[in-house]
């Protein structure tokens, strides 16, 4: 990075982590495996709108290529919806269409729905006509930014993972995968305390083991004084 490369201040980085917590914060859905991210949600729909309205609505054309628009649009749509659901941890990520319900969801909305079926909706319009280049467009961005996606999500997946298993000792709380926070539970003690709390046998110590264990041996083994020999 070159010295003279300005430097994000603390205050826009705070700002950049706490977006991003929110749009990756997810609950879960009610008797479903699976976790909604409701501002995905939200702006996805918004882009989608916008979609909406430049495609089907009668405006002037834009001094912008069309074709670049769909790849585009399409493409970033693709790149909202892969991240609206999430799978958490459990058990049921065993099932394969729990694991994939991301790409499922996108490959019905954007590629099939949004790439495709949507050309066949605006060509009934009066002001619009069919092209086949619109749905190869369409197809082509879906098909980039789904892949930028999913190497997005792996890596996000990968620096969770890691976070959540390298945890600072003074730490209060910890994160999981989903990047959800955790506190530590209070009820531990230190090992100082456990070695304090330890039982022991009261009223002798170690050195009146030695002395009973010396004795035991010494009985055991003693063959008698010199008067009994004789």
């Amino acid at each position: 990075m070159p010295i003279n490369y300005p430097q994000p201040t603390v205050a826009l980085q705070g700002i950049s982590t706490r977006v991003s917590e929110y749009m990756a914060r997810s609950y879960p859905i009610r008797d479903v495996p699976l976790n909604v991210r409701p501002a995905m949600v939200f702006i996805t729909a918004a882009w989608i709108l916008l979609l909406g309205v430049l495609g089907m609505a009668p405006l002037p054309e834009l001094p912008v290529n069309d074709k670049a628009l769909h790849f585009f649009g399409m493409g970033f749509a693709t790149f909202l919806v892969y991240f609206i659901i999430e799978v958490p941890e459990t058990t049921s990520r065993r099932i394969w269409y729990i694991r994939r319900a991301p790409l499922i969801l996108t490959l019905t909305t954007t590629f099939l729905v949004g790439g495709i079926m949507s050309e066949f909706v605006q060509s009934m319009l009066p002001w619009k006509t069919f092209q086949t280049g619109d749905i190869l467009s369409n197809l082509l961005g879906s098909t980039l930014f789904l892949y930028l996606a999913h190497l997005l999500h792996q890596r996000h997946r990968r620096k969770s993972e890691i976070s959540s298993l390298y945890q600072p000792l003074s730490s209060a709380s910890y994160r999981d995968a989903q990047g959800r926070e955790h506190l530590f539970s209070p009820s531990g003690s230190s090992p100082a305390q456990a070695q304090k709390s330890r039982p022991g046998r009261q009223g002798s110590n170690v050195w009146d083991d030695e002395d009973s264990d010396g004795e035991g041996r010494a009985g055991a083994f003693e063959i008698g004084d010199e008067e009994d020999m004789r």
